[in-house]
């Protein structure tokens, strides 16, 4: 009897092992963007209002089909006038809703002066094709490390963005 229990067990065990089941696995949804901001800045020595540098901002971003509406964005960072300077960016965004996105996150200049801070954005993504959309909206800099503070303040910047953003 005891045989005939194994054998019926080990018989169901190697059934179910083959089962034909399909087990979906996660999948990522890349995209990539190019946009360019300028605006405002304040909080230097004088506490005077300044136009920031210009800036130009090549990134990808990455999300989970399971959760489409959460994101992770990378940038490189290039400031063009009326100085130069290169860095980066990090950022978590959220959807909220088709067309609304809010980010935070940090970011830094690292040559030829450096600059580290905080960074927060809003922005609109208006459809021009199925994959492909203009972003606009305004975003805000906050940078309190860094050898080119001045004074050894913090330095905030009010910009406004505007790009093109592709769903790879």
């Amino acid at each position: 009897m005891t045989v005939r229990r194994t054998l019926a067990l080990v018989l169901l065990a190697c059934a179910w092992g083959t089962r034909t089941d399909v087990a979906h696995a996660q999948q990522y949804l890349i995209g990539g963007s190019i946009a360019a901001s300028s605006g405002v800045e304040g909080g230097g020595a004088q506490n005077a209002l300044a136009r920031t540098r210009t800036r130009l901002r090549i990134g990808g971003d990455v999300r989970i089909d399971e959760s489409p509406d959460d994101i992770f964005e990378f940038a490189a960072i290039a400031e063009v006038e009326p100085r130069s300077g290169f860095g980066a960016d990090i950022r978590y965004a959220r959807a909220a809703g088709d067309r609304f996105v809010v980010d935070v996150g940090l970011l830094g200049i690292v040559a030829p002066a450096s600059l580290y801070g905080a960074c927060a954005s809003f922005y609109y993504r208006l459809p021009i094709s199925k994959r492909t959309q203009i972003v606009v909206g305004p975003e805000a800099d906050f940078f309190f490390l860094g050898s080119d503070l001045p004074d050894g303040t913090v330095l905030w910047e009010l910009r406004l963005q505007g790009g093109l953003r592709v769903d790879l």
